[in-house]
């Protein structure tokens, strides 16, 4: 939110009498709306009505099966994204995750590299051996900045976003045959460029 709303504007809200100006006042709003959004995710994500997005499971399954670290890496509230990993997941996979860091855990948010570089030394492996799996922009900047290679499996609000440092652009870890488009073995294999978005249309 802050990152939007330092480069959009800030809006106003009835949490507010006015359009915050000053570093308290912003830093409440703030606080107030991530606050809401986590009550609301978590009773939707609680609800049963929400699946994985299609292929992330099975691509986790086959990185922890090829001997690779698995985390997960999130900007969202520890307390929400714990919801959304047990319920999405299952206990058995999160509790399986070699890493697991929120936005809680850093003072600097993505587009920052910090969580990824902490996750690395937690890992203890180099950044330039990790791939990141991300859904905008913002993400595939921290992964930049960390040195790490970049997956994107963008969603309809992301789409058209540009992932310049990415090596992957892909709608889906799944085609419409039910087939990974990115797997493991041709991650290991190195860097292929792809962007979907550009063979769809034909370019």
């Amino acid at each position: 939110m802050r990152f939007y709303f330092n480069g959009d504007g800030w809006p106003t809200s009835s949490v507010l009498p006015a359009t915050p100006t000053t570093d308290t006042a912003k830093e409440q709003l703030v606080d107030t709306l991530q606050a809401w959004k986590t009550t609301h995710y978590q009773t939707m994500v609680g609800s049963g009505d929400v699946d994985p997005r299609p292929g992330v499971l099975r691509l986790m399954d086959d990185a922890r099966e090829a001997g690779l670290a698995v985390g997960v890496c999130s900007a969202g509230t520890k307390s929400s994204i714990v919801a959304v990993l047990g319920a999405l997941l299952g206990e058995g996979r999160f509790k399986g995750l070699d890493v697991f860091l929120a936005g809680d855990d850093v003072p600097q948010k993505k587009p920052d590299p910090m969580i990824y570089n902490q996750a690395a030394i937690k890992l203890g492996l180099d950044p330039a051996s990790c791939v990141v799996v991300e859904d905008s922009a913002i993400g595939a900047a921290a992964a930049a900045g960390a040195g790490m290679r970049c997956v994107i499996t963008y969603t309809r609000s992301t789409r058209d976003q540009a992932f310049a440092s990415a090596e992957r652009i892909v709608g889906s870890l799944i085609d419409e045959t039910g087939r990974p488009t990115v797997t493991v073995a041709e991650l290991a294999a190195g860097r292929v460029v792809q962007d979907d978005r550009v063979d769809l249309r034909g370019v």
